[in-house]
């Protein structure tokens, strides 16, 4: 008997440690790392209620903004210099709008070329003003309508203002400028897109 109690005495001190252990314990199960899905789901309402709306297969956008007469262009996921003499396109690094607290980012030209999209798409950005409506729409037919918040320029080598903020649903607009201080005049640094020219930034949150 004397024997029995030493050996439950023994054991008590890693009873703890034994619970940690898939198999070992009955109230216990192991918890392995679970990575997030590259797409997160974002609300969509249908006859009045929320549900989840899955990301479409097609990651290209549609992009209406109605100060600029701009509707039903195209945005695609794709930052190249040539994607982007057709029309609008999305830093491929940024997030859609389907993604929680995603700032999708679109970049587009003042002047462009002739019979594409981006033949004076973002001309009058200069002219938003806060409260203007911005619609992106999904290969699906989801629509997501923001409102502009802040407009603002930024030198060409501040990419923070591609970066998502915490618990806010973005789209910002970009195009090139004279200068940060000149966003009106349509010059010879506009036209080469350098390093010396500005990037005017609008910004508008999800409504």
């Amino acid at each position: 008997m004397a024997m029995l109690v030493l050996l439950v005495l023994a054991v008590i001190p890693f009873l703890p440690m034994l619970g940690a252990i898939p198999g070992l314990s009955g109230n216990r199960v192991a918890v392995a790392k679970v990575e997030p899905p590259v797409f997160s789901t974002a609300p969509a309402m249908i006859d009045g209620e929320e549900t989840t709306y899955a990301p479409p297969e097609d990651p290209s956008l549609s992009l209406t903004v109605p100060s600029l007469g701009v509707y039903g262009h195209t945005v695609q996921d794709d930052a190249s210099a040539e994607a982007l003499d057709e029309g609008a396109v999305k830093i491929p690094s940024t997030g859609f709008p389907w993604e929680r607290s995603a700032n999708t980012y679109i970049a587009g030209h003042r002047v462009g070329y002739r019979d594409t999209e981006s033949y004076y798409q973002f001309l009058e950005l200069p002219s938003m003003k806060k409260g203007d409506e911005v619609i992106l729409e999904d290969g699906d037919g989801g629509q997501y309508v923001y409102a502009v918040t802040e407009i603002f320029a930024v030198e060409p080598h501040e990419t923070w203002v591609t970066e998502p903020v915490a618990g806010k649903d973005m789209v910002t607009l970009q195009t090139c400028t004279e200068s940060v201080e000149d966003w009106e005049t349509i010059g010879p640094e506009v036209m080469v897109s350098g390093p010396d020219t500005g990037r005017l930034v609008v910004q508008a949150e999800r409504v």
